[in-house]
């Protein structure tokens, strides 16, 4: 391939990342987030479980006779994303509805608390049914219907370049209605969320169920879409309700100021970065071990080995 050709190639390659990356809109505003979610509520007002069944639902299903008569099969276990078909579940058609049943069941109540476990002889597709579904969700995780979204605190610089942590940004970029959209040469910091929170965690309580609601009856689901009990009662991790704090105080209270400093961002399911699902095989477990936990100077000083600090 030519220097030029490379170029025109590069180019093209290039122009389809911008408008991939436009399409899936991978990053927004809070202001811009809150409209998606009030136009597609099915989409960002749910927990895992649910979004564990939508994924198994938005793959369908079909009948198939077996030795034990006719059986509903989920074409997830097919693994349409995988051409090759060696991701495919062979069988195993009562077990994959056991499992439905029992995500259902956790959608039903509102909350994720229980434990699913599989027993069963080696080589009775255990793993590879469990396998099967992170991958599906890899890949519903790209589609539109699997959208799913996170969100990072953007501290702009100062006038004069210097940080500002936040609390009180720069002249120029005071006008904006958000600094989510600011380049890097605005920003000075970035702070992300390794818990991952919802978004619309960041809403008062009292606001968000109302939100929540309305959204929901918008599109004719009222009564019939149970809304988790994480959206519904929770709240933001001890970190980003720290930063939300200090910058509410920062701000004398103006709520709209301290939401400029959000940033929603498109969330994908990666098990080979551990992003959303993980799997632990066995032979993987690790024994209890003792490791400090403080930068407590005085232990540094003390006689002898440091207590018990701490086990994992």
């Amino acid at each position: 391939m030519s220097n030029n050709a490379t170029g025109a190639w590069l180019l093209q390659v290039g122009n389809s990342m911008r408008e991939e990356f436009a399409d899936t809109r991978r990053v927004l505003t809070f202001a811009a987030y809150l409209d998606l979610a009030s136009s597609q509520p099915t989409r960002h007002i749910r927990d895992a479980a649910r979004y564990v069944l939508d994924c198994l639902d938005y793959f369908g299903t079909y009948e198939v006779t077996t030795p034990r008569g006719s059986e509903t099969r989920y074409k997830l276990f097919d693994a349409p994303w995988d051409a090759t078909g060696e991701e495919r579940l062979v069988g195993q058609e009562g077990v994959a509805a056991a499992v439905y049943r029992l995500i259902a069941s956790s959608v039903r109540q509102g909350n994720v608390n229980n434990v699913i476990l599989l027993h069963g002889p080696n080589g009775s597709a255990k793993s590879t049914l469990i396998r099967t579904i992170g991958r599906a969700m890899e890949h519903y995780a790209t589609l539109p219907d699997g959208a799913m979204y996170r969100f990072s605190w953007v501290f702009p610089k100062t006038k004069l370049g210097k940080s500002s942590i936040g609390f009180g940004g720069a002249a120029e970029l005071e006008s904006l209605e958000s600094f989510a959209l600011a380049s890097d040469d605005e920003v000075d910091a970035r702070v992300g969320d390794e818990l991952r929170d919802h978004p619309l965690l960041l809403l008062p309580t009292a606001q968000r169920r109302t939100f929540m609601a309305e959204a929901l009856e918008r599109v004719g689901l009222t009564g019939t879409h149970l809304v988790p009990d994480t959206l519904e009662h929770g709240a933001l991790s001890p970190k980003n309700r720290a930063i939300f704090d200090a910058l509410l105080a920062s701000y004398g209270g103006d709520y709209l100021r301290v939401l400029r400093h959000v940033r929603v961002e498109r969330f994908y399911i990666d098990e080979r970065f551990r992003q959303g699902y993980v799997t632990v095989e066995p032979q993987m477990s690790v024994d209890a071990s003792e490791r400090q936990v403080t930068a407590d100077r005085s232990l540094r000083r003390a006689a002898g080995e440091p207590a018990n600090l701490g086990a994992v």
